[in-house]
């Protein structure tokens, strides 16, 4: 097929097919298991390819097997997802990383379809060039970018209340993953009807718990946005691009001047109250505070190393966990709240509303009623 050639209707519903099968991690003959030996994985793997067309009855099949609606492999192919950047020590295998891949997707093809539906504007994500800034200044200027950022997205110096609404909030797409071994997040742009969608996707142990690892979380978010925001310079090794971002998100979530003003300069001896209220108000952990405070050169490097290795003896590395809690809530709706918007209005049907939020029409009359 040439590139000028629009593919056939039994190509498109085969490359539906595959992505629902990498997104539920199965292989063919996985697939095939999964349908009782209805069909062959021989012939699953002509629907992948395109050599012959399913019916609606094998459609319906592959469909509850997969846990998708039949109408997920008939939607066009528009969107795509641009240099999926995992985190440089992702341990995600080939397999899991494909998996991840595809789920957010799914739900990134669903918010967009959901905005296009009520026209929402587009808001282009602003980018900062620094390829041609020094490596003495690099520090300093991503500083200044992460604080330009705040301005231009007028969240004022203080503390975020809600990263991933804020995030929502100007155009950035996220979807929040049960957690995996080896992942915490990658970020990507989704070409669509010539745009570049800013998309993130997150892991948390429990993705319903709004308070699970909510400050990991949170610094997890702006490191990927790091990552979509900064041209960070060709001479940078890939972890010195990791710890830039790092440098990033500590300095969008407590401002320079801010965290100077709290933290003290010159610090010799440190609580880990202290650390545990910083925490507390900020929504940044305290091995995040930690970091801060030796980027900025209020504590030595000495310092700094001592703490890591107390904190492993106390086994926060180990565990993830460490003392004091975020209390805020990482949760955002505006998908679902668009969904229910379309659907009182009725500009969408109660079968799309339900195909949209991947729930079942039982579900969807439980939460859904008129106040008039």
């Amino acid at each position: 097929m040439t590139t000028t050639e629009q593919p056939t209707l039994a190509q498109r519903v085969g490359a539906r097919i595959e992505r629902a099968r990498l997104m539920r991690g199965l292989s063919l003959r996985g697939l095939a298991e999964a349908l009782d030996g209805k069909y062959s994985h021989t012939t699953l793997q002509k629907y992948e390819k395109g050599v012959i067309c399913p019916d609606t009855g094998a459609l319906g099949f592959i469909a509850r097997a997969l846990d998708v609606r039949p109408d997920y492999f008939l939607k066009s192919n528009q969107l795509k997802l641009e240099h999926v950047e995992y985190r440089k020590h992702s341990k995600l295998g080939k397999k899991a990383q494909k998996q991840v891949k595809e789920e957010a997707f799914e739900f990134f093809e669903r918010y967009l379809e959901i905005e296009s539906i009520l026209s929402v504007p587009y808001e282009a994500l602003p980018q900062y060039d620094l390829t041609n800034v020094s490596l003495e200044e690099l520090a300093a200027v991503i500083e200044e970018k992460a604080l330009k950022l705040r301005k231009l997205w007028k969240v004022g110096m203080n503390p975020i209340p809600n990263v991933h609404t804020m995030l929502e909030t100007h155009g950035v797409k996220v979807k929040i993953l049960a957690d995996r071994d080896g992942f915490d997040g990658f970020s990507a742009f989704a070409s669509t009807e010539g745009h570049r969608i800013p998309t993130v996707a997150l892991s948390r142990k429990n993705a319903d718990d709004v308070k699970s690892d909510v400050t990991r979380l949170r610094f997890t978010a702006m490191h990927e946005l790091a990552h979509l925001i900064l041209l960070l310079p060709d001479y940078l090794k890939p972890a010195e691009k990791e710890r830039a971002c790092h440098r990033f998100a500590g300095a969008f979530l407590i401002p320079k001047e801010v965290f100077v003003g709290i933290f003290g300069q010159n610090r010799i001896k440190i609580s880990i109250a202290e650390l545990v209220a910083i925490k507390e108000e900020w929504g940044l952990s305290c091995a995040a505070i930690m970091a801060r405070a030796r980027d900025l050169g209020l504590i030595t490097a000495g310092r700094y190393k001592t703490f890591c290795i107390l904190k492993n003896k106390w086994g926060w590395y180990k565990t993830k966990k460490e003392p004091g809690s975020w209390m805020g809530n990482e949760k955002s709706s505006r998908f679902k709240q668009m969904v229910y918007r379309a659907l009182s209005e009725e500009v969408i049907t109660a079968s799309k509303a339900c195909g949209l939020l991947s729930i079942s029409s039982a579900e969807l009359a439980e939460s859904f009623d008129f106040v008039g």
